[in-house]
């Protein structure tokens, strides 16, 4: 008879697996992180991850869709009238300092990655696609609304601004003592004014 799996059980179990898995291949990247080393961090046998997760590229896709899942609850939770800016930047806005921003480093992981390995590549595009999805219906409805420069491509648009915003969490890494509100003002007042239709 088989064992009956408890679902939120087992959901937690998975979770648990891919925040060891953050951390590991935030120390490690994600060539050098293994499976022992996730196993390890997470207190657990391989053959017991493997129940959850049948591959390291499986955890790692997982945390891509997760991260989009992420952003689509942030861009979701505005009404109709936010301004066009915030809703763009409602990620870095849900933030309470640059710690927060850290689950975003692995992205940079995944860029490293994805130049060397066909399989990241793939997940890294699809799930950039997704969130320029999302990017460009919120600046499309900003032109509609009189508040985005109606000459801006709104796809073309979205690429530059998933830049922007990715490369946001590698302030504090690249200069140190960054004051984390006076930065995310800064990137708002940039992005805003980058957006705004000519006079």
């Amino acid at each position: 008879m088989a064992r009956k799996i408890d679902p939120e059980q087992h959901e937690g179990k998975r979770q648990e697996i891919l925040a060891a898995a953050h951390l590991c291949f935030l120390r490690h990247g994600l060539q050098g992180a293994s499976i022992s080393m996730i196993c390890k961090e997470a207190g657990m046998s391989p053959g017991h991850l493997y129940h959850y997760f049948p591959s390291k590229e499986a955890i790692i896709e997982q945390m891509a869709d997760d991260y989009l899942a992420a952003l689509h609850g942030h861009f979701g939770g505005h009404g109709k009238e936010t301004p066009t800016a915030t809703v763009l930047l409602s990620e870095l806005w849900s933030m309470s300092g640059w710690d927060d921003l850290s689950h975003c480093r692995i992205l940079f992981e995944l860029l490293a990655e994805a130049g060397r390995n066909p399989r990241i590549h793939a997940i890294l595009r699809d799930n950039t696609d997704g969130i320029r999805d999302l990017l460009t219906a919120t600046l499309a409805t900003g032109q509609a609304r009189g508040e985005v420069d109606p000459s801006l491509d709104p796809r073309h648009t979205s690429a530059v601004l998933v830049a922007v915003l990715d490369a946001a969490p590698m302030l504090p890494l690249m200069t140190e003592g960054l004051d984390f509100e006076e930065s995310r003002k800064l990137i708002t007042t940039m992005v805003s004014r980058f957006l705004r239709p000519q006079s």
